[in-house]
């Protein structure tokens, strides 16, 4: 069935912008959703959420999981549980934090190499085509070309995650018609994904605002004599207080227990002493 012609508030171009949407959003979420429940079968997601709950919880005290992602998480039936309510964001959190897996060699928020094809460069690549589709939505426009390039990248990405099942999906998406309701509501939803990622950005630059204000008051603090485990909080303060001297996103999503660690040393190196 043919696509009708374009509307006057519903171009070539803006249609390409509203089908790479729609690629991310539901093709690239039901990839990482794939991929989490490959790495946590479903059947036993309840028990590994259990087992890492205090984890979880410093993550939903620094507001980078929010009540209602706590609320999917550990639901009233625990084994109720289901990543497929997970949102995106949420699950890109979880592939981070909770499933074992090692930081790209370029980090986890920058373009992997080209070479690099491994599962977590991938689940980085989705985050940064994300931003990339993302930098045209002032216009909302994409030309043939860069669609073109963009598609057949982000296509190639989420086949390597989900397995050639995804293929056939992908291919029909890039010529099945788009009405402009359908195009305005990927839209909205690719910009509410990047909000919910600038929301998680703006606590753990928070975070680290509070570590730096930590260490820098701890510098005009009078050091004491101190026991030997004293002394050793001195050299790991010395060593790893710079949050950029360590991995980018690990220590960020992952780094309050450091952080604590780091308001424990400060207060010994100032007179006080361990609980």
């Amino acid at each position: 069935m043919a696509c009708a012609a374009p509307t006057a508030s519903s171009s070539k171009e803006t249609t390409n912008y509203a089908r790479l949407c729609r690629l991310l959003v539901d093709v690239g979420t039901q990839a990482l959703r794939d991929t989490f429940d490959a790495i946590h079968a479903p059947a036993t997601l309840h028990t590994v959420l259990a087992g890492n709950k205090t984890m979880l919880q410093s993550l939903r005290t620094r507001k980078i999981i929010n009540p209602t992602q706590w609320g999917k998480l550990f639901p009233a039936i625990p084994n109720s549980v289901s990543s497929r309510d997970f949102d995106v964001t949420l699950l890109m959190v979880l592939l981070r934090n909770i499933c074992g897996l090692l930081s790209p060699i370029t980090g986890w928020d920058a373009f992997p190499a080209v070479t690099d094809l491994t599962r977590e460069a991938d689940i980085a690549r989705v985050k940064y085509f994300r931003n990339t589709v993302y930098a045209h939505a002032e216009h909302a426009s994409v030309d043939d070309a860069t669609f073109n390039t963009y598609w057949q990248d982000i296509r190639d990405t989420l086949v390597r995650l989900g397995g050639v099942k995804y293929k056939a999906a992908i291919d029909n998406l890039e010529t099945e018609c788009m009405d402009p309701d359908i195009e305005d509501h990927y839209k909205e939803l690719l910009n509410q994904w990047k909000r919910d990622e600038n929301s998680l950005k703006d606590q753990l630059e928070t975070v680290i605002k509070r570590l730096d204000e930590m260490t820098a008051s701890s510098s005009t603090a009078p050091i004491r004599e101190t026991s030997d485990e004293g002394k050793l909080l001195v050299l790991i303060i010395l060593n790893f207080s710079r949050i950029d001297e360590l991995s980018p996103y690990n220590f960020k999503e992952e780094g309050v227990g450091l952080l604590l660690f780091v308001g424990l040393a400060i207060k010994i190196l100032s007179g006080g002493s361990f609980p």
